[in-house]
């Protein structure tokens, strides 16, 4: 896979208001433990795939991740901001990972998506 610059810094200002629709961002400030969260994803895609990635990022917390979700970390929320960037129905995401040229896509998604966090401001 090799990055396209160009589709990802296009991506950017999409992902910068995705991130507030979905809110991981309120009030011009994020959480920074959703920039571990996008990191992992990526982690996920690179070390499995990009079906497995989505699944697992996509599930709701279960009672073992109730404390994650207690903190504020929905890992859910990166996917929707993902099916925006994409275009994508909502939880329609791992039906279009399915696709061939989907891995690009979403990686390219998620660069932006982590990028576009540095603009804000990061709470404690």
């Amino acid at each position: 896979m090799t990055i396209d610059k160009k589709r990802v810094d296009a991506l950017i200002p999409e992902a910068y208001k995705a991130l507030a629709d979905v809110e991981i961002a309120e009030n011009g400030k994020l959480d920074k433990g959703y920039r571990g969260q996008i990191a992992a994803f990526g982690a996920a895609i690179s070390m499995g795939s990009v079906l497995s990635a989505v699944s697992f990022f996509s599930k709701k917390a279960n009672a073992s991740d109730q404390k994650r979700e207690d903190e504020g970390y929905d890992r859910s929320k990166l996917m929707r901001a993902i099916e925006i960037l994409l275009k994508v129905e909502k939880d329609k995401l791992f039906q279009h990972a399915q696709k061939p040229e989907a891995k690009d896509e979403i990686l390219h998604a998620a660069i932006a998506l982590k990028l576009a966090m540095n603009l804000y401001d990061w709470g404690e």
